[in-house]
């Protein structure tokens, strides 16, 4: 199964690859830390998968600049990368919560600031 969108005028798909086969949902964490001194936001990732009702955790992304929802940005190119997801682009902009619902995977995210960079 694959699904089809628009975006900038293009058409672009993305699919589930064979290592999402029995996933029932996706569920994104995001820790963000504010570097008080340059005053630049890090984030990091942690992406867990649910098969046969239990939760599993499949990866995290390195840490990397980027603030308010960025870590979905980074969480799908995660996916991609690491050959859950196949896309026409690499770009983690395509592994949204609309996209996985119409390819029948529930989509979920939470997201902790942090105090300390070690904590990401």
């Amino acid at each position: 199964m694959k699904t089809t969108f628009h975006l900038n005028g293009n058409i672009h798909t993305i699919a589930p690859s064979n290592k999402l086969e029995g996933v029932k949902a996706i569920h994104v964490k995001g820790n963000r830390w504010f570097q008080k001194t340059y005053g630049n936001t890090y984030h990091k990732a942690y992406i867990s998968v649910l098969i046969d009702g239990v939760w599993h955790d499949i990866g995290e992304t390195d840490i990397q600049y980027g603030y308010g929802d960025q870590y979905l940005i980074s969480a799908g190119e995660w996916l991609i990368e690491n050959g859950y997801i196949e896309s026409d682009q690499y770009s983690g902009y395509y592994a949204t919560r609309l996209n996985f619902e119409q390819l029948g995977i529930a989509f979920s995210y939470t997201t902790q600031d942090v105090k300390r960079k070690r904590d990401l």
